[in-house]
């Protein structure tokens, strides 16, 4: 299999053909090399930079042709944990605020 076709397998059916090539471009990464373990992070971000495109893209209507994507909150998750699995920052993960201690009494 080859990386294109790793991808290709996963997000064709949302985004066209030159979306997925230009995602590999911008990635630096052979759509015709073979998938191995060793490229598995770079392959992994590229999706992750087409789950953000789907994402950021909008459903559309257009006469009695409607395009509607996944659930968001579905794709969401799946970019969340592709940067779980490479122990990235995720941006869509909330920001809880850590307590400071300002003073310690003693008893």
């Amino acid at each position: 299999m080859t990386i294109k076709e790793a991808l290709t397998s996963t997000v064709a059916f949302i985004l066209p053909k030159n979306r997925i090539e230009k995602a590999l471009i911008d990635a630096e990464l052979d759509g015709s090399a073979d998938y191995t373990k060793a490229s598995e992070k770079a392959i992994d971000l590229c999706m992750a930079g087409l789950l953000i495109t789907l994402i950021t893209s909008a459903d559309e209507t257009e006469d009695d042709l409607s395009t509607k994507l996944p659930n968001r909150d579905v794709l969401i998750k799946a970019f969340s944990a592709l940067y779980r699995k490479w122990n990235l920052v995720d941006p869509f993960s909330p920001v809880i605020p850590k307590p400071t201690v300002r003073q310690i009494t003693p008893w």
